[in-house]
Parts: C-alpha cells; sequence; structure tokens
C-alpha cells in the first residue's frame, strides 16, 4: 500500500478517535450530556453535509477526507454519530462504551492491517468483497481485548468480537460505522441479559 494511502487512511480513522471523547464525557458528565453533544455533533455535520452534497460546496479540509464512493453520499461520521447515539440510548453503560470503542479501533486495526499487510483474500465468494483474513483477525483481536477491558466478562466480550468483526467484513453497502455499534452492543447486551438470567 502505498505510504500517502496509509496517510489518508490514519486521517479518516483518526477522525474516529474522538470515541474516546465520547466514553470520557458520558463517564464524567452522564448520559444526558453526551447525548445532547452528539446531537449537536449530528447537526452540525448534517448542515455541513447540506453544503458539501446540495450546494456543491468544498468545506475546506473536510472534503480531502471523503473516500470516492463519499463523493455523492453522507460520510462515514453521520452513521458514526448515529450508531453512538443508538448504543448509548440503549445499551447499559459498558456495552455502548465497548461497542462505540468497537467501531474505531477495530476497524481502524481492520483497515491498516488488511490495507497494509493484507494477503489471503478469503471473503470475495461469501461477502463479495476483497477484505482480507488479516485485517479481520486484528479486528476480532482488538475487539476482543476491548470487550475483555471495559464489559470484563469474557464470554460477552467474545460475542461482541465476533459480531463486530463479522459487521465490518460481511457489509459492503451500509456502512459500517453505523452497523458495528449496534450489532455488537446489542448482542452483547442479549447476552448479558441471559447470563443474567440463567
Amino acid at each position: 500500500m502505498p505510504s500517502r494511502d496509509v496517510i489518508f487512511e490514519v486521517l479518516r480513522k483518526s477522525v474516529h478517535l474522538v470515541s474516546i471523547l465520547i466514553v470520557l464525557i458520558y463517564e464524567f458528565y452522564g448520559k444526558e450530556t453526551i447525548l445532547w453533544v452528539l446531537m449537536l455533533f449530528l447537526v452540525t455535520v448534517l448542515i455541513l453535509e447540506y453544503f458539501r452534497l446540495e450546494q456543491g460546496m468544498k468545506i475546506p479540509f473536510f472534503y480531502m477526507m471523503y473516500r470516492e464512493h463519499e463523493a455523492d453520499s453522507c460520510g462515514g461520521h453521520i452513521y458514526f454519530a448515529l450508531g453512538a447515539i443508538a448504543a448509548i440510548s440503549i445499551f447499559s453503560k459498558e456495552i455502548a462504551y465497548a461497542a462505540v470503542l468497537m467501531t474505531t479501533f477495530g476497524d481502524l486495526a481492520a483497515a491498516l492491517i488488511g490495507k497494509f499487510y493484507g494477503k489471503k483474500r478469503i471473503f470475495k465468494q461469501v461477502f463479495k468483497n476483497d477484505k482480507s483474513l488479516e485485517g479481520s483477525a486484528s479486528e476480532f483481536i482488538i475487539d476482543l481485548l476491548i470487550g475483555l477491558v471495559i464489559v470484563g466478562d469474557p464470554f460477552v466480550a467474545l460475542i461482541m468480537a465476533f459480531f463486530a468483526t463479522l459487521s465490518e467484513t460481511a457489509v459492503n453497502q451500509i456502512d459500517d460505522n453505523l452497523v458495528i455499534p449496534i450489532f455488537s452492543g446489542f448482542f452483547g447486551q442479549m447476552t448479558l441479559f441471559l447470563l443474567m438470567y440463567m
């Protein structure tokens, strides 16, 4: 992978590092505050997307961060905000933390390892994409570590890591910034409920 492409990918993914800020605001100021912060962010970026998509304006700096397929559609940050809002609204604090962090760090690992070291493209037949085994494996490992540290329960962490990785690997047309926090959080929360009542 050319170094310029690596730099571009790191810059794009670094925007999602705000997930750490999301967790910190939630932890210190509560659920209602972080939901309002996320809603303010969502309103702001939707306004910017209106000018970009409807009026054809090039927003300084931001226009360089879009992938080719996002030229005529909403950027991943919109879906990231929606996924984070959904996760924080519905799931327990620890599940929401893990789901949001998996969306950032698992996806970052998959993108960088997959593009830089990915050799085994084994998902073409099943998922109709060229994502690599190395990228998916690195995402799973990072997601599992996040789950173990944040949630604590190894089985819940395993379920969340599995569904986060499956979502990122299998989905082509739906933005993974939306499906990863929702699917990993949903199945993690359901697993937690089942363990509590067994």
